[in-house]
């Protein structure tokens, strides 16, 4: 759980978007994973601007109300951890796992977005999240040969205009990586496509294998300036 805020000092939900509750200052990363891949003293491979230095991982915070986090966030962090750690990745991926677990890297490439002044999703598709994947989001995901690290993220920003928009967050989980995007932007290098689901049988076995960094099938996510 994170730091309660006064409600009358505190900006609305990130997803249900309302002020009359209490909020917390939540941790991005849970600190069941942070323990899990010892990641206390991680920092991002990527500066998240130019001009930015590279930031503590497992200190990242964004604000949301006590029941999203005590709530549906809670419930989607054991999916998250059960699906990716509490037993091998092998076999097939069920409809509802993949579903799991394009929710939980959307929702976690929000906060990421919002923690760094910029917006994934409008408001509409944060709300969404609370009991499905956002209509309007591609989710892929590879695995990360040798990776330089067990957690990692990067964001690319367009810095065009009043608020920065992140065109792709990607994030990396043990060897995992995913790439959380509007529709049309990812492509077959990113991965292979979580969500929208498809009809075709996914395995964990058969998961494309990227050979570099987070965000290596994008080549870049530095930040563009006008």
């Amino acid at each position: 759980m994170g730091d309660h805020v006064p409600v009358a000092e505190s900006p609305p939900c990130v997803f249900c978007g309302r002020s009359d509750r209490a909020m917390t200052r939540e941790h991005i990363f849970a600190r069941w994973l942070i323990q899990k891949i010892h990641g206390a003293r991680l920092v991002t491979t990527a500066s998240v601007t130019p001009d930015a230095e590279p930031v503590r991982i497992s200190r990242v915070i964004a604000t949301v109300c006590a029941t999203c986090n005590a709530g549906w966030m809670s419930g989607l962090e054991v999916s998250f951890r059960r699906l990716v750690f509490a037993r091998p990745r092998a076999g097939v991926i069920a409809a509802v796992d993949r579903t799991a677990l394009s929710r939980w890297f959307t929702k976690t490439a929000v906060l990421l977005a919002t923690a760094h002044n910029a917006k994934l999703v409008d408001a509409t598709g944060r709300a969404a999240l609370l009991t499905a994947v956002p209509p309007a989001i591609t989710v892929t995901l590879a695995r990360l040969r040798r990776p330089p690290q067990r957690l990692d993220y990067a964001l690319e920003l367009d810095v065009d205009g009043d608020e920065p928009v992140a065109h792709r967050v990607s994030i990396l989980v043990d060897d995992l990586v995913a790439n959380v995007a509007p529709k049309g932007t990812l492509t077959g290098r990113h991965g292979t496509q979580l969500w929208p689901l498809r009809t075709h049988v996914l395995r964990w076995e058969t998961l494309p294998v990227l050979s570099s960094r987070v965000g290596a099938a994008a080549k870049s996510h530095s930040a563009r300036r006008p």
